[in-house]
């Protein structure tokens, strides 16, 4: 296809994700009424699956179209296996296929993060404010469990309009585990959002009366005249005018230039690739492809990070839950689904609208051999109140989905996480073709402390939910999960089992000159290159202590004050 005549703007937003929209939104609505343009390789999506917080999981394995279907090379530490690596493909980007989770992280996060830039900005005093200004949370259905969630509505904020939310009733099972979990020793946190994530706590969700909170359905919906959106538009290449980016041109022809910025916002994964695609990045890697570089910025594609996780699951008796047998009765679905399109009530309102975990320090963490090999300044961090080691969820879904139980019978689906992966993966290109795919080499478990953080993780969160006194009488066996808790066990089911949640970061990483792998500035502008930002998590210095989705929210809500306050919008 030819291309066509360029259609100018103040500023372009290279995808419609969860940062992008929401700068879209910010730009847009700014007193001066700059031109915005926002280009995503997507649809509006529409459709089954979307809403419902039953749905929680769904749109993730239901709508394949949703997803821009990348895969990983084979991982040595996992047997050789690829991971999908599931990226949202249209208007909301992730915030359409993710789990909901709604947690800030550690407040040290932020801190480290601010030393990492060189910019107090990011001190959480600063950006506690940011979230609150970003969130519409809806605190008051606590009220009927308070014994388990007590948020301060002061430190949360009620005038953003992401809406947040914690369920007006928790679904049966959750206040039994919690309080089994709490009973038998665990530190009990009333608001993981509070900058201490640390102890056991109901998950605030992306989610309200209405159902999900995506980017798009908070930031697009009545977009105004100056905001322009094109979709189905996957950009392959930028303009320059000498070193300036001065537009963008997609894999359909279609060109706009700008007379202030190109923001890119495609993620982790894909701002990488796109970057190399044109000439920004390491000299050498993009010269072995014959791609002219326009600016030798090493860091591009490095320093991939993750939170790596592994599902454990029992068969419990039915007592202390009624999922499966709602789950496998087509007649009581049929009328859930219709109860929620007609007024978003019934038991899809509930089922899977509340989750429950915990962040926690491995014990004994300190004394690893692991852990002491580290960097000090890595260790002093690690060691810190408020950042933990692993993170466990108590109540997720069935895995394998088409397990089979039988009548009186139901499941406990719990998931250990890995925080604070000190393994570096890379995103790098196949060749110079803008229609392939990245390289995407995650390095899972590469590290030393990885895998031992990990394992302990594993056997922690086993220990906890089903060896519990409280809860191992409901429990009938094991369905997914390691042969035993010892090493060997633990660690082969690791290498079987190790998968992604989706919170890759680090790829275009935020840092000060001086860091020789540093990409972009406090201000998200990439070094060496005018008229260009990155402004997704690919920025991120290091991985929060979260679910992602809320620092990528962080992340669109800086940029667009930075951007903002220096064009004086």
């Amino acid at each position: 296809m030819g291309s066509t005549p360029a259609s100018s703007y103040d500023f372009i937003i290279v995808g419609g994700g969860t940062a992008g929209c929401l700068i879209a939104n910010r730009l847009s609505h700014a007193p001066t009424r700059p031109s915005v343009l926002l280009v995503e390789a997507g649809s509006n999506p529409e459709g089954e699956y979307l809403r419902a917080p039953f749905h929680r999981y769904s749109p993730a394995f239901l709508r394949p179209e949703l997803d821009h279907g990348l895969v990983s090379t084979p991982q040595k530490n996992l047997g050789g296996r690829t991971i999908a690596y599931t990226r949202g493909k249209g208007l909301g980007g992730s915030s359409i296929l993710n789990f909901g989770v709604y947690l800030y992280g550690s407040g040290e996060d932020y801190n480290r993060w601010a030393d990492i830039s060189g910019d107090d900005s990011w001190r959480w005093e600063h950006t506690q404010k940011d979230f609150q200004a970003i969130e519409n949370f809806h605190i008051k259905g606590a009220e009927e469990y308070a014994h388990l969630a007590k948020p301060d509505p002061k430190a949360h904020g009620k005038d953003g309009i992401v809406k947040v939310c914690l369920p007006d009733v928790l679904e049966e099972g959750i206040a039994t585990s919690m309080e089994a979990l709490i009973k038998n020793g665990e530190k009990l946190n009333l608001d993981p959002n509070s900058g201490d994530p640390v102890g056991i706590s109901i998950f605030p969700a992306s989610y309200s009366k209405d159902g999900r909170t995506t980017s798009a359905t908070a930031h697009l919906v009545d977009a105004p005249d100056n905001l322009e959106i094109w979709t189905g538009a996957t950009v392959h290449r930028l303009a320059f005018e000498g070193t300036k980016v001065v537009g963008i041109e997609t894999a359909d022809g279609r060109r706009a230039t700008c007379k202030k910025e190109v923001i890119i916002c495609s993620g982790t994964l894909d701002t990488p690739r796109l970057l190399l695609l044109n000439g920004i990045g390491p000299a050498k890697e993009l010269e072995s492809l014959g791609i002219k570089v326009m600016k030798d910025l090493p860091g591009v594609g490095k320093q991939l990070r993750d939170h790596i996780m592994t599902f454990l699951e029992c068969e419990v008796d039915s007592s202390h839950n009624n999922r499966y047998a709602f789950e496998h009765d087509e007649a009581l679905m049929l009328e859930a689904d219709t109860a929620w399109k007609k007024d978003k009530t019934g038991p899809y309102a509930l089922h899977h609208s509340g989750l429950w975990g915990g962040f926690l320090k491995a014990p004994g963490v300190e004394e690893w051999p692991e852990f002491r090999a580290l960097d000090p300044a890595v260790q002093e961090f690690l060691s810190l109140d408020s950042v933990p080691t692993y993170e466990l969820i108590g109540n997720c879904l069935m895995v394998p989905p088409d397990t089979v139980l039988p009548e009186g019978s139901s499941y406990i689906g719990a998931i250990a996480f890995l925080m604070n992966a000190q393994s570096e993966g890379s995103v790098t290109l196949r060749s110079a073709d803008p229609a392939d795919k990245p390289l995407i080499d995650l390095a899972y478990l590469e590290h030393p402390y990885d895998r031992r953080a990990m394992r302990e993780g594993i056997r922690q969160t086993y220990t906890k939910m089903f060896e519990n006194p409280d809860l191992k009488k409901v429990v009938k066996k094991q369905i997914l999960g390691p042969e035993s808790l010892s090493d060997e066990h633990i660690d082969a089911y690791m290498t079987a089992a190790v998968t992604t949640v989706w919170h890759a970061n680090g790829t275009a990483m935020m840092g000060t000159r001086e860091n020789a792998l540093a990409c972009v500035d406090s201000r998200f502008r990439v070094y060496g290159v005018e008229g260009l930002r990155v402004a997704d998590l690919s920025v991120c210095p290091l991985t929060p202590n979260n679910h992602t989705q809320a620092t990528a929210y962080l992340v669109g809500h800086k940029a667009a004050e930075k951007l903002i306050a220096e064009y004086e919008l």
